[in-house]
């Protein structure tokens, strides 16, 4: 008699399950189920400034609606989304002092003399990685010698790295 009830039950429960399926759409049921990520609009998202300490210990009580003097201005952002000099200079147009002492030191860098630090081949870190030469470049280590050097510092005690790794001459 169980038997014959849950063989009666599971297609119900499928049966019943597609019909109230049925009245999603695709993309609804997607995001129902979590298949489809939903992305935030960006024009509504919004920045707030971080907290920081007050001056003093005392808070002034919360006004519900008041505004709050730490965020822009939505009419200051738009400005600085349609035109980057607003956010660079600010509604009065005038360059901050670290703005000025930035563009001093970038021209005067621009109009000192190259010194070969940028741009010359050869002379780089990258350079001498990428293009090394010579001398023991590729040697062998013999490992028996390599072997005894290691004991030895250990026996003394005295760090691994201590003395020269031998190598493998190679045959002429």
């Amino acid at each position: 008699m169980a038997r014959r009830v849950s063989t009666l039950i599971s297609p119900l429960l499928l049966l019943g399950g597609c019909v109230l399926l049925t009245g999603c759409s695709g993309s609804e049921a997607a995001r129902a189920f979590g298949l489809e990520r939903s992305m935030p609009d960006e024009y509504t998202v919004t920045t707030r400034a971080p907290l920081s300490m007050p001056p003093m210990d005392e808070l002034a009580k919360p006004v519900s609606g008041a505004e709050r003097p730490q965020d822009e201005s939505e009419r200051l952002q738009a400005l600085e989304t349609l035109s980057p000099d607003v956010a660079l200079h600010g509604e009065s147009g005038s360059n901050s002092d670290g703005q000025s002492m930035l563009v001093t030191e970038a021209s005067q860098a621009a109009d000192a003399p190259d010194q070969g630090e940028l741009g010359q081949a050869g002379s780089g870190f990258v350079e001498q990685l990428m293009f090394w030469k010579g001398g023991k470049a590729g040697a062998v280590v013999d490992a028996d010698e390599e072997n005894r050097r290691l004991k030895t510092n250990a026996a003394l005690g005295k760090p691994p790295t201590h003395g020269v790794t031998p190598t493998q001459r190679a045959p002429k």
